[in-house]
């Protein structure tokens, strides 16, 4: 039976951590409460930090922290909790979404083609914004794709790219460790290799992620070095029951070099026709399901 997690003191004098959400490697994420503002938040705490990380953590913060949109789940405040001095740890105070992962609805059923389109096309629109202000996610993954449900008259399911956890401003000097960052399975060839990447790095782990959705199979299984390697040595299989122009789209994200592939903004453009077709050709059947 594994122990639960050491009380978390009140950081920064205004968040107060209350239940864990969920751990991952080096994190883990909790539901806290902005006693300042009286709202729920959620506070990502990463295990521990070297003084180097932090540094690198503070300067990194302020690009993400710049970002504002509807897709996206907002950073709202950073720190360090210093509580032990010998040991600092970096956190994120995120906003607190309700909703399920892309993550939990594949586990749960198959996605309708058009629920997969509108995935695709808020996500990209998405990324569009964020490689504009010249910021990588690095971890597009089903697990960081929160599909929010408003749950009004006139509202639909909404994808929002959460866990800007790694993300790297693209303008700055990128740094090489021996440490992969990102989840193996969604990891471009760029970021196997450890060279310098580009905004098609997410654009390439988005392909994969809709590849996904339509086969409800990962590309690349296995252990994590097995799943990273595989990608240098094949392009992931598309079979034939992925519908076009998804197909040759899909394709297209996930070519192995880089500049090869589509922009953001050219994949929600592809994904925006792709619905209007397929709402067309849905408004030309009958109530039977026939055309008339």
């Amino acid at each position: 039976m594994s122990k639960p997690p050491a009380p978390i003191p009140l950081l920064l004098g205004r968040y107060r951590p209350e239940r864990l959400l969920a751990r991952g490697g080096s994190s883990m994420v909790f539901r806290a409460r902005d006693e300042n503002l009286g709202r729920d938040v959620a506070v990502k705490l990463f295990s521990s930090g070297s003084h180097g990380d932090v540094a690198r953590f503070r300067a990194e913060v302020g690009v993400l922290a710049a970002l504002r949109h509807h897709g996206v789940v907002s950073i709202l405040d950073a720190g360090v909790d210093d509580s032990s001095p010998q040991d600092p740890r970096p956190f994120l105070v995120i906003e607190l979404v309700e909703g399920d992962t892309l993550r939990a609805l594949l586990e749960a059923g198959p996605l309708s083609t058009r629920r997969i389109g509108e995935v695709a096309f808020e996500v990209a629109e998405t990324l569009e914004y964020v490689h504009a202000r010249g910021v990588i996610h690095r971890d597009v993954t089903p697990s960081n794709i929160m599909i929010v449900d408003y749950r009004t008259r006139f509202s639909r399911p909404r994808a929002r790219l959460t866990d800007f956890g790694i993300a790297i401003d693209a303008t700055q000097p990128q740094e090489f460790t021996e440490e992969t960052f990102g989840t193996a399975a969604y990891l471009s060839p760029e970021q196997v290799r450890g060279v310098a990447l580009t905004p098609a790095s997410d654009i390439y782990s988005l392909g994969l992620v809709l590849l996904e959705c339509f086969t409800r199979t990962v590309a690349f299984p296995g252990a994590p070095v097995e799943s990273a390697l595989a990608r240098l040595d094949r392009d992931p299989e598309l079979p034939d029951s992925v519908p076009e122009p998804w197909r040759t789209l899909i394709r297209s994200m996930t070519l192995a070099d880089a500049p090869d592939r589509p922009s953001a903004a050219d994949v929600a453009t592809a994904a925006r026709a792709a619905l209007r077709s397929d709402r067309e050709n849905s408004s030309d059947l009958t109530p039977s399901g026939r055309r008339g």
